[in-house]
């Protein structure tokens, strides 16, 4: 099986709102959008980097993608855990 991964520049999408983008559970998941602005597009602008982006994408699922927010918080605290590790060596 293979899947189709269509960046939003390739697509005419530029951070839009349309119900397209919102919808497409592959290159726009609703737990990514929520907000106004998607996930990936706040990491990359910020630069944050492989640690503190996976902690900003999973704050900004929380709650989003199940009800129970405990999970993707806690995996939150784990890469910003892990980034301070690697910052103290």
């Amino acid at each position: 099986m293979s899947v189709e991964f269509k960046p939003r520049w390739l697509k005419g999408d530029h951070g839009g709102n349309s119900m397209d983008s919102l919808a497409d559970p592959v290159n726009s998941p609703a737990h990514y959008t929520a907000g106004g602005i998607e996930t990936i597009d706040y990491i990359e602008a910020k630069g944050l980097g492989y640690h503190l982006g996976n902690a900003v994408k999973y704050i900004s699922r929380a709650g989003h993608k199940t009800p129970d927010a405990t999970q993707d918080i806690r995996k939150a605290i784990w890469y910003l855990e892990r980034y301070l590790q690697g910052e103290a060596k």
